[in-house]
């Protein structure tokens, strides 16, 4: 895993890396849910896509990861095994089509570490192989 976190007063800030942006913008993902669980213990049981449209990076990045919170938070999804297949822009548009592998989030088998309220754009910085973002706990 190519992520890390670092301090900041009551949030986390999570930095992901990787050969390039669709990389670590999978990276980013993991880092979101080793927030909230010990992903090593999630099995690929469901498979869910996600498609998102925005209009610059920093936005794709908001919306992807608030995408991962909200399945999170009304279907108690957590995952993996991330696969970005999409990874574009189309006439100014910025497109992320993605599998996410994993299971229902139940008490008795995953450790609940810290509950992520929202993706914030505080700290927010996109670069050509790197992302980092602050996740509201």
């Amino acid at each position: 895993m190519s992520f890390e976190y670092k301090d900041h007063t009551a949030d986390t800030i999570v930095h992901a890396k990787g050969v390039d942006l669709k990389e670590a913008f999978e990276q980013a993902a993991l880092g979101t849910y080793q927030v909230m669980t010990d992903i090593s213990l999630i099995e690929h049981k469901i498979t869910k896509e996600v498609n998102i449209q925005s209009e610059d990076e920093k936005s794709l990045l908001f919306d992807w990861i608030d995408q991962l919170i909200f399945l999170f938070d009304t279907e108690f999804f957590i995952s993996n095994k991330i696969s970005i297949q999409e990874f574009s822009k189309n006439n100014d548009i910025y497109l992320l089509k993605a599998t996410l592998e994993g299971e229902e989030f139940v008490i008795s088998k995953h450790s609940q570490k810290s509950e992520v309220k929202a993706m914030t754009y505080s700290f927010m910085e996109v670069g050509e192989n790197y992302v980092e973002f602050t996740l509201d706990l």
